[in-house]
């Protein structure tokens, strides 16, 4: 499924590009996302935690790198399994900064193409899976503008650390509130 998103933050694309290539600040920013431990050459083991309805799922797996800093694009790619539910997933995400609209703020495209296989893959449908992905990055671009928003714009202090999150992505109340605004809209149309 390839997933495409793009928004914009308020601050230098240097400065984002520092930022969006530090894999330990991004993770922190990411619901249910943590690096477990750093590999070499730019590949990371990682888990996702990640909870729909009543059934739970910690993706671990590797994730790699590849950062073409002329272009301010990078490739992501990674692949993880949960042991409890046989679910798998592999994907690569393409993020590249371009200048914003507004002088000092960047803009960032991303193209994301994931693939679930196992029990989980059941929620991975078309319409559903978009709105998700639209949640996710609400959550994530909110956490990572908090946390860019905490250092000095020049660069010069290192950001803090945004705090890590030890609650999963919880995809299932992700899922309801999805239906259910579906759900009104239907009926908002059929009383208009």
């Amino acid at each position: 499924m390839k997933i495409e998103k793009s928004f914009e933050l308020p601050h230098p694309r240097e400065f984002v590009w520092n930022r969006m290539n530090d894999v330990y600040f991004v993770a922190k920013c990411l619901p249910g996302a943590s690096i477990v431990e750093d590999l070499g050459e730019h590949r990371y083991k990682g888990r996702m935690s990640v909870k729909v309805g009543p059934m739970a799922a910690a993706f671990d797996g590797e994730v790699a790198i590849d950062s073409q800093p002329r272009e301010w694009t990078a490739i992501v790619s990674g692949k993880g399994a949960d042991a409890r539910s046989s679910s798998r997933a592999t994907g690569a995400m393409t993020y590249r900064l371009n200048e914003g609209n507004s002088p000092g703020a960047t803009r960032v495209e991303v193209v994301s193409d994931i693939n679930l296989a196992g029990p989980l893959a059941q929620f991975g449908k078309g319409a559903v899976m978009q709105e998700v992905a639209n949640r996710i990055t609400a959550d994530f671009v909110r956490n990572f503008e908090k946390a860019l928003s905490a250092a000095p714009a020049s660069g010069e202090a290192r950001a803090p650390e945004p705090a890590a999150s030890s609650q999963p992505l919880d995809a299932g109340n992700l899922l309801w509130s999805i239906l259910r605004e579906r759900f009104l809209a239907l009926f908002r149309k059929r009383s208009s």
